[in-house]
């Protein structure tokens, strides 16, 4: 068997990088104790995705889309991993061999509904934002304060 084909343990101290934004996806995680930070870096500001504790999957979108990494892990605590490369994973995967995946599909189904909430809440935003303009501009022309004027 080689280094490829194991699930190999990982032990993270507070703060450390485990891979970051624009990374290959070589593995995906599994936290065996512990908690990760998942965010992203856009220009110089940091936005938080996630914290992500015992029993919980990380890493999974690179191996399932072989795209870069879109954000950085780091151990918030002392943090073991259980790390499965992609090589494992797809064969796993395609020989239904993984005890991970009911899980994993569970965790994405979850990831899928919680996105879905969040952008459902965004167009809610939107539409109270684009009401709030409409009656600014409209109490501004009752007003006789157009532009233009």
């Amino acid at each position: 068997m080689s280094q490829a084909d194991k699930i190999i343990t990982r032990t993270c101290q507070p703060n450390e990088i485990i891979f970051r934004q624009g990374d290959p996806g070589r593995h995906m995680y599994l936290i065996l104790n512990g908690s990760v930070e998942i965010y992203k870096t856009i220009g110089t500001t940091r936005q938080l995705i996630s914290r992500l504790g015992t029993g919980e999957i990380f890493g999974e979108l690179g191996l399932l889309t072989n795209a870069p990494r879109c954000a950085t892990a780091a151990a918030l605590e002392t943090t073991r991993l259980i790390m499965v490369s992609d090589r494992l994973f797809h064969h796993a995967l395609v020989n239904n061999q993984l005890p991970i995946v009911k899980p994993l599909t569970r965790q994405l189904a979850q990831r899928l509904k919680e996105t879905e909430a969040l952008l459902e809440e965004s167009r809610h935003r939107v539409r109270v934002l684009e009401y709030e303009l409409g009656s600014l501009h409209q109490s501004r022309q009752s007003d006789g304060r157009t532009s233009g004027r």
